[in-house]
């Protein structure tokens, strides 16, 4: 498979210690690539160098580096230097009313990251990841339409920056709103400059799976360890939602990096609809001995059209599969490690 970068390059991956980039930068290191990791805290990313990484990090093959404020004026340039691709999943974590500290460094790291790749003459893809909730609110039990390449969720940017003070309903906005933004930002970039790398954005939505740390398993966006904990506040509000393996979604990523026919795309790579009545009978059937909390009385789901024929047919090509890794494997890997109950 003829493949747009050669084995042995260097790949950046920004936020490298994340649940989703941390198997991205295995999959990369497995297919014969060399990999810098952007991460805010080096000692506190360090497992990154242990473990199923270590032989790569000996070797030289895989190295971190900090970069404590991805919103700085030239803050991904001394990462950038040298390197063949840039795959930006970093993100703002902070859940502040605030959008200014939120929205704005995140669209400022997409300019910076563009800005970095363009003074690097080796640079020839650069893939954002984007989010599911950046085409529609996708609220469930109504009707969301069609997605399609235009489509946008501009609400969550108007609920964002309503005019101060600012309260829990900027909160709840800034994900969405940011990623909005972000998104909109790397196509306006893209279609305002002449650049001498192509662009893609791939969009999930939930992403489950193995956590290949115990930072993944206490996660804000472990669906999974949600539900077996019986987190409520955090289930109550998403009933229903799409979840794919992480492992598929980190695949998509790679192959937008490789493979030379994906160009200017927008990989809606949403998974498989799901709601928390068949996560807990999973988690019933793998953990007959535990109690979990009851079923919802009432099953609700995300009314929405979207083409995700991109997406499956990059599985195919890149990973031999014809459909999504299956709700039950992600599952029962997501809890079968020792982190769980620690």
């Amino acid at each position: 498979m003829a493949n747009t970068i050669k084995p042995g390059s260097w790949i950046l991956v920004t936020g490298a210690s994340g649940f989703l980039a941390s198997h991205i930068v295995l999959q990369f290191l497995e297919r014969g690539y060399r990999v810098r990791g952007t991460v805010r805290n080096i000692d506190q990313a360090s497992w990154l160098l242990e473990g199923r990484f270590k032989t790569y990090a000996t070797d030289g093959n895989l190295e971190l580096v900090s970069v404590p404020d991805m919103g700085a004026d030239d803050a991904f340039d001394a990462a950038v230097r040298g390197v063949a691709a840039v795959l930006h999943t970093a993100y703002i974590t902070n859940i502040v009313p605030d959008p200014n500290k939120v929205i704005t460094p995140l669209v400022a790291s997409v300019r910076s990251i563009m800005g970095a790749a363009r003074k690097e003459p080796l640079v020839q893809k650069v893939v954002f990841t984007s989010s599911a909730i950046v085409t529609s609110p996708l609220k469930p039990d109504v009707d969301n339409g069609v997605i399609g390449r235009d489509s946008w969720n501009d609400a969550a940017l108007d609920a964002a920056w309503a005019p101060p003070p600012y309260g829990i309903s900027h909160a709840m906005a800034n994900y969405p709103a940011s990623k909005v933004a972000e998104e909109k930002e790397a196509w306006k970039l893209a279609k305002e400059n002449t650049l001498p790398f192509s662009i893609n954005v791939v969009s999930p939505a939930g992403m489950i799976g193995e956590p290949l740390d115990k930072k993944h398993i206490e996660g804000q966006a472990n669906w999974i360890v949600h539900a077996y904990r019986g987190n409520k506040m955090r289930m109550d509000p998403l009933p229903a939602s799409y979840y794919a393996d992480v492992k598929d979604i980190a695949l998509i990523h790679v192959a937008a990096v490789l493979d030379p026919e994906i160009k200017n795309a927008r990989l809606q790579s949403w998974g498989l609809s799901t709601h928390w009545n068949d996560i807990l009978a999973l988690l019933r059937e793998f953990r007959p001995e535990r109690k979990f909390v009851d079923d919802y009385p009432e099953r609700t789901e995300i009314r929405v059209s979207v083409d995700q024929s991109d997406a499956l047919a990059i599985l195919k090509k890149w990973g031999g599969q014809s459909e999504w890794t299956p709700l039950r494997d992600s599952v029962q890997v997501s809890i079968d490690t020792p982190w769980l109950e620690n």
